[in-house]
């Protein structure tokens, strides 16, 4: 993951356009998460919740430039193999490409063995002035929106059922200021 992180950086200046275009949506996130979960007694007030919510366009901006580059290098690398066999293991790459979101048990990963394997034919098959760049800048357009929204929101959805988890935990637990109260009783 940490990898990932390091290939597909989200530079500054995306990262400014990312927190400007999404911020509302953190903060009306973090306000609904806290509303629905008032009687769970969660620790983390407004602001730890908003700024933990902050990270997910950073996150949904490197896996979208993944995704992207995956797929440039995919038509690309098509484009130009002449080998039956490059292009039977392009053909094998793009159907796990189309099929990573399957669920059950046909379900496979597209993972750092394939980016490897892709990245090694694209620099045997296509001329270096042709090849996708992974430092190419994030192009915020509506499939990135949607994109960052839905992870936005699954985001929110985790933190939420962490809270509700952890309620359990909390129930017992006495506040210091409770404390001093019944330990001044006795």
């Amino acid at each position: 993951m940490k990898s990932m992180y390091d290939e597909f950086q989200v530079t500054e200046s995306e990262w400014l356009q990312l927190q400007e275009k999404f911020e509302d949506l953190c903060h009306f996130q973090a306000w609904q998460l806290l509303k629905k979960n008032t009687k769970n007694n969660h620790t983390n007030d407004f602001d730890d919740v908003a700024q933990e919510l902050k990270m997910h366009p950073l996150i949904a901006g490197t896996y979208h430039k993944r995704q992207v580059y995956i797929e440039s290098c995919l038509d690309i690398c098509n484009n130009f193999a002449k080998d039956k066999f490059i292009k039977f293991v392009l053909n094998e790459l793009d159907n796990l490409w189309k099929n990573r979101k399957r669920h059950g048990a046909n379900r496979q990963k597209f993972g750092p063995f394939q980016e490897k394997l892709l990245d090694k034919i694209v620099r045997t098959v296509v001329p270096s002035s042709r090849r996708p760049s992974k430092q190419a800048p994030l192009q915020i357009d509506t499939t990135f929106v949607t994109y960052c929204k839905a992870i936005g929101w699954n985001c929110q959805k985790t933190i939420g059922k962490k809270i509700t988890r952890e309620k359990t935990i909390r129930s017992g637990l006495v506040s210091l200021s409770e404390y001093d109260y019944l330990s001044a009783g006795n």
